[in-house]
């Protein structure tokens, strides 16, 4: 009888176990990683760029744990290089058009910055950018990630 005690208690606990979502029984070590870092890039790049982007390459170089002090809560913040093909371009409404003395202009709101980023702060080219179909472009960009009470949002966000 001792041993049904303890293998019925077992069994009801690998049975939720199976079912459960892995973010529920996260207990030590529960901060977002690369792979989160990676979804949120991938995430940007979609939607400030082209839907059909295409991350090739992704490589987190540091990270490190904030104390945001003032807020009462933490952050992670993760600094990375990647490689995003675009197949179809980007923002082709924005290519640039070159006048007959060779200067360079692109319609309203676009912006002639050949600097890809998807880090969010204050100086951010928030204008669409040009990118010709086919190109290749390396970023060399960060994201953070600020826990809340229903997890780690990403700066696409999205919780993590």
């Amino acid at each position: 009888m001792s041993n049904l005690k303890i293998l019925i208690p077992a069994a009801f606990a690998m049975v939720l176990a199976a079912n459960a979502p892995a973010k529920a029984f996260c207990l030590i070590n529960c901060e977002p990683g690369p792979d989160q870092a990676k979804q949120v890039f991938d995430n940007l790049v979609k939607t400030k760029f082209d839907p059909d982007a295409k991350l090739v390459e992704f490589k987190v170089d540091r990270f490190w744990r904030l104390d945001v002090e003032g807020s009462g809560h933490a952050g992670v913040e993760f600094y990375f290089t990647a490689k995003v093909e675009f197949p179809k371009g980007a923002h082709l409404e924005c290519k640039p058009t070159e006048a007959a003395d060779g200067a360079k202009t692109v319609a309203a709101g676009c912006s002639a910055s050949t600097y890809y980023s998807t880090t969010i702060q204050n100086q951010m080219i928030k204008e669409k950018q040009y990118i010709e179909p086919g190109k290749v472009v390396d970023f060399k960009d960060e994201t953070r990630f600020d826990q809340s009470s229903g997890g780690w949002k990403g700066q696409d966000g999205k919780l993590y």
